[in-house]
């Protein structure tokens, strides 16, 4: 059974006759965001991500390491969304951001991805209200090129940050993680993460260390240690 990307509901390839008089209207609130406690995010955004949100690491079912930042301290909650759907950060994740455009990797060809939407998004529409996804020509438009190179880069930025947390897995650096939280006579345990423990990162050998900052890895690295301080400010979010 397949597990559609969180927000996604009908994902369908994007198809310049199936779609040809198909317009776009930019994402007018954050709802559908709602009843997500976490999300992927990328190493490139560690350092703009770590100034507000909680960022850990999480294992997939095949072993694979993947960073996310915490919304919330329960399941089904986003305490980054306001009552109107308003984004209370002031960094929206890339995740968020792609939505509701995404790529999809070709199970026949590894490595070819299509550009696919969410044709559930309310703001598609053939109406004319918005943006045209496509000329009469079957060319991409300005807006539609540019959510495909933004898939693109983003995409990159996936591998670039799978090779950061393959070295960190196999430097043996993450420990499980969990944190406690009371409100009222209400105690709350917040776990199922892990971090970098500050200890396996001080005892490495020298030249471990070295390749680390040679790759900018050891600037990520505390960048997601020092995110860890926002899971107080999340807690009184919650309060």
């Amino acid at each position: 059974m397949n597990t559609l990307p969180l927000f996604y509901k009908k994902i369908v390839p994007l198809n310049k006759t199936r779609h040809q008089n198909l317009y776009v209207t930019p994402i007018k609130d954050y709802n559908h965001t709602r009843n997500t406690n976490s999300l992927y995010i990328a190493a490139v955004e560690f350092l703009q991500a770590s100034r507000e949100y909680p960022i850990v690491f999480g294992a997939g079912n095949d072993g694979s390491i993947f960073p996310m930042v915490i919304l919330g301290l329960t399941n089904n909650e986003n305490l980054y969304v306001g009552k109107k759907g308003e984004w209370l950060g002031s960094y929206i994740p890339a995740y968020v951001r792609r939505y509701p455009f995404i790529l999809a990797g070709d199970k026949k060809n590894s490595g070819n991805y299509a550009v696919c939407i969410d044709e559930s998004y309310p703001g598609f529409n053939e109406k004319k209200t918005g943006k045209r996804l496509f000329t009469d020509d079957g060319a991409e438009t300005p807006v539609l090129k540019q959510s495909v190179d933004f898939l693109k880069d983003y995409q990159n930025h996936i591998q670039q940050t799978n090779l950061f947390c393959n070295t960190i897995k196999e430097l043996q650096l993450l420990e499980p993680m969990q944190a406690y939280m009371k409100k009222g006579e209400k105690k709350q345990t917040l776990g199922g993460f892990m971090c970098v423990s500050r200890k396996r990162l001080k005892e490495l050998p020298a030249e471990k260390t070295s390749a680390l900052v040679k790759n900018d890895y050891l600037e990520l690295i505390y960048a997601h240690l020092h995110s860890l301080a926002n899971l107080d400010r999340l807690i009184k979010r919650n309060g």
